[in-house]
């Protein structure tokens, strides 16, 4: 398909352009960024056929998709490359951290786990000793208790094991199977775990050499909500001051149906640049406040399960003075166990960190200063035209019908769009004013439309199938309003579901005399497939054989398993 021919090209020389300028990015991106922007009505090839493209068109597209890139303050870029991030932000998902970290974990433990067993059955004193000394630094290690080269800790950790494992026990453990001795390892390192974590919880415990996941997840909290309020807050401040800033500089008219505007609306879409970008961040640390909120939870009830088993080891250990090994160890191992889900919880908060401070990194501060001066130079200009511009509602929807776009109307059900009034982006190629009200305007399709009065979502009602087209292809045919409402996967995917190879006209037939099946190279039938003639003569031959050696003889129950039978005599068991 020469479209996409075009666009493959396109990115080829955009990742040489990289090279050059000495930029690792990643080829997926590229690809993204090139099917994205090529439909873009300001930044876009809409105004050619990518068919039959020029050389000049496609110049200056890649120059442009470099530049956007390099510079720091370009919003569709900052746009895009929020996005990218929590597509590939893997790390959100909690299962998929715990997982990660505990493969990291195991990886780093492998080496110490073999020190550990590789001790032979003759162990002298000096080997138990050093058996005895690796045991600590890997039931520390093994729980992050604190550092492995503490010597306070490791001297903590001593007594715990001593409680548990004496000299003559570990006599014994070396004498068990390897297999054995990694699975009773694993039985100790949690039962020791959980009495150092005992020993040292509550305000008695010692904090300068123990670690405390439950301190530790207290502080993590406490930074990371601020951290996102703080951020949060700043996106809300800068979204509403470029929202009450268009609405300034236009006017909409439900009675008349008109809009009026002194500024083009080029210039206006400048500023709603810098709005949509700060709603694509406020939307970004939204998502993930969702997670650390679900997060948060988990660790509440982990948290009452970590109160709840010690107190009872206190009641248990409060009414006896000898206790029995199998009624207190098992409370220590489930202790273990919840500590090292407390530091799962914690992992996971670590990330989500990153992902916010990326995403926060992409919008930069200069940016919240370009965005004042522009909302001055606009404001200026607002005065210094004097005549203003007034189009009706229906002229407005029939600027953007020489637009096309292939986006599919039924996506924008997946699309979060009620938070902006419909209307307004449909009759000012975009700009993002607030919603007041909400309207379900296709029966047929689950789609919220957002409105700011009940009058506009009144006009949409009356002219639902002009107001349909024009919104379509308002939002398909804008970067930013695609990466905003999540639209971007649905049109790279129709752009390659479009990629259709047509069969080729002639095909060169090759073909074997000997071979008279059909060549079924199924995992099943491949063993019976050949390309010999001769294996299938000495295959008939052997069955021939097979056959001429078939006998009519029958077996019964008595005969079964029994040579000669016709002509053998068992004595019968005689019962007395």
């Amino acid at each position: 398909m020469p479209r996409h021919k075009t666009l493959v090209s396109i990115g080829h020389r955009i990742m040489k352009r990289f090279k050059q300028l000495d930029l690792r990015v990643d080829k997926e991106f590229v690809i993204y960024m090139v099917h994205l922007l090529a439909r873009d009505r300001r930044k876009g090839l809409l105004k050619y056929d990518l068919n039959k493209p020029t050389a000049c068109a496609i110049e200056g597209f890649v120059n442009t998709i470099v530049d956007s890139y390099v510079n720091s303050k370009d919003c569709t870029m900052a746009n895009m490359k929020m996005a990218w991030v929590m597509k590939k932000g893997v790390t959100i998902d909690l299962e998929y951290v715990k997982k990660k970290y505990e493969e990291k974990f195991q990886t780093e433990l492998q080496l110490l786990i073999k020190d550990i067993l590789q001790y032979p059955e003759t162990c002298s004193k000096v080997q138990l000793d050093q058996l005895f000394a690796k045991m600590q630094v890997f039931i520390v290690a093994c729980y992050s208790l604190g550092s492995p080269k503490n010597h306070v800790l490791l001297k903590l950790t001593a007594q715990a094991l001593n409680s548990v494992i004496g000299r003559s026990d570990l006599q014994n453990y070396v004498l068990k199977k390897k297999y054995h001795r990694l699975e009773y390892l694993q039985r100790l390192s949690a039962t020791v775990g959980g009495i150092v974590i005992y020993n040292n919880d509550g305000p008695d415990g010692d904090r300068e050499n123990v670690r405390s996941v439950v301190d530790d997840l207290e502080m993590a909290q406490k930074n990371t909500e601020a951290a996102f309020a703080a951020s949060m807050g700043r996106a809300v401040k800068m979204q509403s001051t470029c929202q009450a800033a268009l609405d300034d500089l236009i006017n909409i008219d439900h009675k008349d149906e008109t809009l009026t505007y002194r500024v083009p609306l080029e210039h206006l879409d400048r500023l709603n640049q810098f709005a949509a970008t700060y709603f694509m961040l406020h939307r970004c640390l939204t998502t993930l406040n969702e997670h650390y909120q679900k997060t948060v939870y988990l660790i509440e009830v982990e948290h009452k399960r970590y109160q709840c088993v010690i107190c009872k080891i206190d009641d248990t250990l409060s009414m006896r003075t000898a206790i029995d090994s199998e009624l207190i160890f098992p409370h220590f191992v489930y202790l273990s166990q919840v500590w090292g889900n407390l530091n799962n919880y914690l992992n996971h908060i670590v990330e989500l960190n990153k992902l916010r401070e990326q995403v926060e990194a992409l919008v930069v501060d200069d940016l919240m200063t370009l965005t004042k001066a522009t909302i001055a130079e606009l404001q200026a200009l607002h005065k210094r035209i004097k005549k203003p511009k007034v189009c009706s509602f229906e002229e407005r929807m029939d600027a953007v019908k020489e637009l096309q776009t292939d986006g599919n109307f039924c996506k924008l059900n997946k699309a979060d769009i009620k938070e902006f009034c419909s209307l307004a982006m449909t009759i000012t190629n975009g700009l993002l004013m607030p919603a007041q009200v909400t309207r379900k305007l296709c029966s047929n399709v689950d789609i919220t439309f957002g409105f700011r009065d009940p009058r506009y979502a009144r006009f949409a009602e009356l002219r639902f199938e002009p107001f349909i087209a024009a919104f379509r292809k308002v939002v398909f045919n804008n970067a930013n309003l695609a990466l905003l409402f999540k639209l971007d996967d649905a049109l790279i995917e129709q752009e390659l579901q479009n990629l259709v190879v047509e069969p080729p006209k002639q095909t060169d037939f090759e073909c074997q005399t000997e071979m008279v099946v059909t060549n079924d190279l199924t995992p099943a039938n491949w063993i019976n497939v050949t390309w010999n003639a001769w294996d299938y003569h000495r295959e008939t031959i052997h069955l021939a054989n097979i056959r001429k050696k078939q006998t009519n003889d029958a077996q019964t129950n008595i005969s079964y398993g029994r040579r000669n039978a016709q002509n053998q005599t068992y004595n019968c068991r005689q019962h007395k």
